[in-house]
């Protein structure tokens, strides 16, 4: 089955994008400051620059810039609506004026040495034929060594009972988050098709990228949450 693409889905009116991805998605704003107090942990004191793979929306600078004047964000994304998304929700902010947003796969970026990187809810729309692998060889490359990234991912073998039975869970908790009954059932349905793998098969294709010291920072149903070193 080919695997579903990110801008193949039926997407949201993009304006409530960040509203929606809020009800749907468990555990959405502790990431982000689990991401945020990651990297303060892990980052030196003063310029930091932060790779954003998959930053349609803008929503990780939007959530990391505005108390961390010293980072500064260059963010990547192949679908041009989510991108000029990005660009309008980060127009006029603090943190606008801190970060670029590229119309580009990662693979084509040609700017290195990140201090940081984050890959969120991205990667498990490519599919693991070569190119997931690809994907995170690339983003490691542009990395500086030892940098922590930041990486969290759908996760599960379809079919299989607990990530079938993770699934329904996820239904009901869009729900019961305030999605329309229709709208979760549609998600739910939507994400069976996402080239989601397991969290073993998730850590074999990082360190086979040549990431690090693979350590779990979050779970919230069926997504799992690592900090990767390059």
């Amino acid at each position: 089955m080919t695997a579903l693409k990110f801008e193949d889905q039926e997407l949201p009116d993009l304006d409530n994008y960040a509203t929606l991805a809020e009800q749907f998605v468990p555990g959405r704003r502790a990431i982000f400051a689990i991401v945020e107090a990651s990297f303060l942990e892990l980052l030196p004191k003063g310029p930091a620059r932060i790779l954003v793979v998959g930053a349609g929306g803008g929503e990780e600078i939007l959530r990391l810039g505005p108390d961390n004047p010293g980072w500064s964000f260059v963010g990547v994304d192949t679908h041009r609506p989510m991108v000029d998304l990005a660009l309008r929700r980060l127009d006029g902010t603090p943190a606008g004026s801190r970060s670029q947003v590229e119309e580009t796969a990662v693979e084509n970026l040609e700017q290195r040495d990140f201090d940081a990187a984050t890959c969120i809810l991205t990667a498990h729309f490519v599919p693991d034929d070569g190119a997931k692998l690809a994907f995170f060889k690339a983003i490691h490359a542009r990395m500086k060594p030892g940098a922590p990234l930041a990486i969290f991912d759908g996760t599960g073998v379809p079919g299989e009972p607990e990530t079938e039975l993770l699934r329904r869970i996820w239904k009901r908790h869009a729900v019961r988050n305030g999605a329309a009954e229709e709208a979760a059932k549609a998600n739910a349905e939507a994400f069976k098709k996402v080239a989601v793998v397991s969290s073993e098969r998730q850590e074999d294709l990082l360190r086979s990228a040549g990431f690090e010291r693979l350590t779990p920072i979050f779970r919230g149903l069926s997504v799992m949450g690592w900090l990767a070193f390059a």
